[in-house]
């Protein structure tokens, strides 16, 4: 996705601002259904959500509060590998819910690295829905990336 000279400067701003570089490590929980093999042992792909609900900064605009829908298809990710900082208490409840009767799909954790965002040519967008962790929307243009399980 090609970028304004704007929006790029608003970009690398952001990344110096949070010491964020190509090599940094992003986190996020997802379902082992979720997650779609690769030919690279412990590498899979993992799709963008096209209707994410975190409310994030829009700070190539005019910063305001903005659905992540609204930035287009991608994933929120965590600085660090906190179990559960996605979870509100109504997703809790819904978990809990075993009237499905099927088996449960697993969750685990998984890392993506920064620069395999930005090289398809990811934004990042502070997300303020999460305040337990420092966590960054990423539209990925690709409509997946490459994660790895977290050990």
């Amino acid at each position: 996705m090609p970028t304004s000279p704007d929006t790029r400067a608003v970009l690398d701003q952001l990344l110096a601002t949070h010491g964020l570089t190509p090599d940094t490590r992003l986190f996020r929980e997802a379902l082992f259904s979720a997650l779609h093999p690769t030919d690279t042992p412990g590498q899979f792909r993992v799709r963008a959500n096209a209707a994410p609900s975190e409310s994030v900064i829009d700070v190539y605009g005019a910063g305001h509060l903005a659905q992540a829908e609204s930035m287009g298809a991608g994933l929120a990710f965590a600085e660090s590998a906190r179990p559960n900082w996605q979870e509100t208490m109504e997703l809790r409840t819904l978990r809990l819910d075993a009237s499905s009767g099927g088996l449960p799909d697993p969750h685990v954790e998984v890392e993506v690295r920064l620069g395999d965002l930005l090289a398809q040519g990811a934004l990042l967008y502070p997300v303020e829905s999460v305040t337990v962790e420092r966590a960054w929307y990423c539209t990925m243009p690709d409509g997946d990336v490459v994660v790895r399980i977290v050990p």
